[in-house]
């Protein structure tokens, strides 16, 4: 009993070096990094909750990175509440069941704790987070994902009089080598909630937001580490980059080459795709988005352009469900494409539409992305700093004339968009590579007009 009075008064001095939002170890994470180590075997129990079910999944997919399943220890997943192993064993510990409750990774000679409530266990994901050794699978998978998306995305790409191709080579292999050379992706704190909400939804927990929702797809056919999902997001930067090249006007493609260039060589746009977190498939919808209205052709049957039209008004509120300040397009494509009214009024109502939808049935985001009591105006030094290059060659455009002087066009739309862009960045820092993207991709119109092709 002495001892466990003592056990139980070592960890409550313990919890004030950390709050209820923070993880904690016992008796310290050496001795957790010390199991991580060992030879012994594990087997993962978790509680009968989903989001239990769901987090011993991360749990177990973990583990079985860097060790064999096995009875050596038991890796309890949950609380006393809804594991009943843990209710069962936990007097070992010494402590106050309420401390289950609270984000902990609990080690004793032969059972490991991570311990928690729904709220909160996600916050153990940090105790794993440095393990890094990605299954054979996983890496032969993602050589595979990484080939198939550089071929289908590269074969149109080919012929034509130009050098799209090759740049479009050069491209692959330039983001290929960064994949290789970066350190292992963390999952931004944002991310790793939703992380765990598609977890929750693999467990049968239901759906809780759109981002979650499409990660619950993913945990069907891939484990749910972070291995995978770093992989997934090189996936996703190949895929932003190539849509740079169909951005570019039709028919010269290889000015993707210069859009790509000039949108990744800004340090702050590399920071926002440094991480694991949803900005980077927002970026991806938004530039399919861009990639849809720069080669859009309208049809004079109006079945076939209300078609079109919602393809990318779905692509369009899919981009919202990451930033809400994504509804700028249809706004700027109104300003920029005046004349037809059906069409224009179409995309925007179907866009907006779509948008309210969605945040009626998960609205945290608005107030996620919206500052309006803390703007930043700072944020306009960084992006006119660091898209210099660019704005020089648009000055340099408006002094020669050429398509900047145009009323209507595409050569307008990026304009319009990219000064809205510009404008609200103040509001939230996730504007700035929307608004680089936009401003490398009205760059490379401008070069387009300037060379007289």
């Amino acid at each position: 009993m002495k001892k466990a009075l003592a056990v139980a008064i070592l960890f409550l001095m313990l919890l004030p070096t950390v709050s209820a939002a923070e993880l904690a170890y016992y008796p310290n994470q050496e001795a957790f990094k010390s199991f991580l180590e060992s030879n012994s075997t594990y087997t993962v129990i978790a509680g009968n909750a989903s989001w239990a079910r769901g987090w011993a999944h991360y749990v177990d997919s973990k583990l079985s990175t860097i060790k064999e399943r096995g009875n050596d220890t038991l890796v309890l997943v949950g609380n006393v509440e809804n594991n009943e192993v843990m209710r069962e064993l936990w007097w070992r510990t010494g402590l106050s069941k309420r401390y289950s409750f609270q984000p902990s990774v609990i080690v004793l000679s032969d059972v490991v704790f991570i311990t928690g409530n729904e709220s909160n266990i996600y916050l153990t994901e940090r105790a794993f987070s440095d393990l890094w050794n990605p299954p054979r699978d996983s890496k032969v998978t993602y050589l595979l994902a990484f080939l198939l998306v550089s071929i289908i995305l590269g074969l149109p790409l080919r012929g034509k009089g130009n050098h799209a191709g090759s740049f479009y080579l050069l491209t692959i292999a330039l983001i290929f080598l960064w994949s290789l050379n970066a350190p292992p992706l963390q999952m931004t704190d944002s991310f790793l909630r939703v992380f765990f909400d598609g977890l929750k939804a693999w467990a049968g927990g239901g759906v809780s937001n759109p981002l979650s929702a499409l990660l619950w797809p993913f945990f069907k056919v891939a484990a749910p580490i972070e291995e995978n999902l770093n992989f997934a997001h090189w996936v996703l930067v190949l895929i932003l980059a190539s849509l740079s090249f169909y951005i570019a006007p039709k028919g010269y493609r290889e000015l993707g080459f210069l859009i790509f260039g000039l949108t990744f060589v800004a340090p702050e746009f590399r920071t926002f795709i440094s991480s694991i977190s949803g900005i980077t498939i927002g970026l991806v919808a938004f530039a399919v988005v861009l990639a849809l209205l720069s080669n859009l052709q309208m049809s004079i049957d109006p079945r076939e352009t209300l078609l079109k039209v919602g393809v990318i008004s779905v692509f369009t509120v899919f981009a919202t469900v990451i930033n809400p300040y994504v509804l700028v397009i249809p706004v700027a494509f109104v300003l920029a494409f005046p004349g037809r009214p059906l069409r224009n009024l179409g995309y925007l109502l179907i866009s907006l539409s779509g948008a309210l939808i969605l945040y009626a049935f998960s609205p945290p985001y608005l107030g996620y992305f919206i500052h309006f009591n803390n703007p930043a105006p700072g944020r306009w030094a960084v992006f006119l700093f660091q898209g210099l290059p660019a704005i020089l060659v648009l000055l340099y455009g408006a002094k020669d004339g050429g398509r900047l002087k145009r009323k209507r066009g595409h050569t307008p739309f990026l304009l319009t968009l990219t000064v809205l862009y510009a404008l609200l960045l103040p509001l939230s820092p996730f504007l700035y590579p929307y608004a680089m993207i936009s401003l490398s991709a009205l760059t490379a119109r401008v070069v387009n007009s300037l060379t007289g092709t």
